[in-house]
């Protein structure tokens, strides 16, 4: 990661390999000097209670400046990032726009026609895209099989009206993905993750994929948090009860009853095409991922940029907190805390991060092995981007 001399090694050739204070899992990786208070974070954060491993890989100004690994993680390790799939998905659907062949602001209508029942047809793909559709769950109960399908499901969204009128978004947190594969199949007639393979990271070497079996090992598992605190639990037994708007979003009005790591370590699971959710990757991939596309490697600027643009804010239908959406992309609010108010992304409610931020440019990848109690306020993910601004500022 750069010449030798700019490097401190942590577990590499000629390097002992660290325990974080406290004991926890051993470091492995390198940081460019100047960035050792992302190194110390790093440590607090692997040492906590709970934690089985992690990866960051951060790149600035298009150089890798941090590339650190704790427990089994290692660059090589892929692991599931939840909803920070729809940031890949996301980047996706950007590159689409940019080839011609998809238009954020046409109306869903011009590429799925069967959309536009019961008082759907004036819904733009940015509007639908940003979490505004009003379709968060099926009116009906549906299977697993129908989620994991995708057609089914989506022929139900589009055959039912929107639960509330355009304007205030309502997090989407499985439908998204459904909504975005069939608008792809609509498009290209391929699957999202085929597409996503074929216009995005085979071209470019990234070892990120949604759907599909690929080689090797699966990814590595991500394990449910032990200790749940107090307010969290009661959090969750206000707001995210059976009937809320936030059960219907999480679970499809109830397909989906396992554990969330439980269900994603499943392999009918992995292999469907769920861009809401099961994308996989490692970290130096998915930073990769960001950098490439500030840099214009994938789309030009325009279309990367209105691709990030606001498009819906408000208190959200679902999460019942501030939030800001562009095409796909979580922006900076109280629902998705990214560190910088020029920053795009998405976490995943395993704990991932990806994002990126052309102000500062800078491009982070954060893959931990343990979720957090509560996905919406992460402290893993404050402590390593207020490390980082405590290194390049805000």
């Amino acid at each position: 990661m750069g010449d030798a001399k700019h490097v401190i090694a942590l577990g590499g050739a000629g390097s002992s390999t660290l325990p974080p204070p406290g004991g926890g899992p051993m470091i492995r990786g390198d940081v460019v000097p100047g960035w050792e208070p992302v190194h110390a974070a790093f440590f607090k954060i692997t040492g906590g209670p709970g934690e089985r491993g992690a990866g960051l890989h951060i790149l600035h100004r298009g150089t890798p400046v941090v590339d650190l690994y704790g427990g089994s993680h290692g660059p090589d390790t892929r692991q599931v990032v939840f909803s920070a799939s729809k940031g890949i998905a996301s980047v996706c659907l950007a590159v689409l726009v940019d080839r011609g062949e998809l238009d954020f602001e046409a109306r869903v209508t011009r590429y799925w026609p069967e959309f536009g029942r019961c008082g759907k047809s004036q819904i733009t793909v940015a509007q639908m895209l940003s979490h505004q559709a009003g379709l968060i769950a099926p009116r009906h109960r549906a299977t697993v099989a129908e989620v994991l399908d995708g057609r089914p499901l989506a022929d139900v969204l589009a055959g039912q009206p929107p639960r509330w009128p355009t304007g205030r978004p309502g997090y989407h947190a499985v439908t998204w993905g459904t909504l975005a594969d069939e608008l792809v199949r609509r498009i290209t007639g391929g699957r999202f993750g085929e597409v996503l393979d074929d216009l995005v990271c085979r071209p470019h070497a990234l070892a990120i994929s949604i759907g599909g079996r690929p080689a090797g090992p699966p990814p590595a598992p991500v394990h449910a948090a032990t200790r749940i605190p107090f307010p969290a639990r009661m959090t969750a037994a206000v707001f995210a009860r059976a009937g809320t708007p936030l059960w219907e979003a999480m679970t499809v009005r109830g397909a989906l009853t396992e554990p969330a790591d439980r269900w994603m370590d499943r392999p009918e699971t992995l292999a469907a095409h769920l861009p809401a959710a099961n994308g996989v990757a490692t970290a130096p991939s998915l930073a990769r991922l960001y950098a490439l596309l500030m840099v214009g490697e994938l789309a030009s600027a325009r279309t990367w940029r209105a691709a990030v643009s606001p498009r819906a804010t408000g208190r959200d239908r679902v999460l019942g907190l501030p939030a800001t959406y562009g095409c796909g992309f979580a922006l900076p609010s109280r629902a998705w805390r990214l560190g910088s108010p020029t920053a795009f992304g998405h976490p995943g409610i395993g704990g991932a991060l990806g994002l990126g931020d052309p102000r500062r440019e800078l491009a982070l990848a954060f893959l931990p092995r343990g979720m957090p109690a509560n996905a919406l306020d992460d402290a893993r993910h404050r402590i390593l981007l207020d490390a980082v601004t405590s290194v390049i500022g805000p």
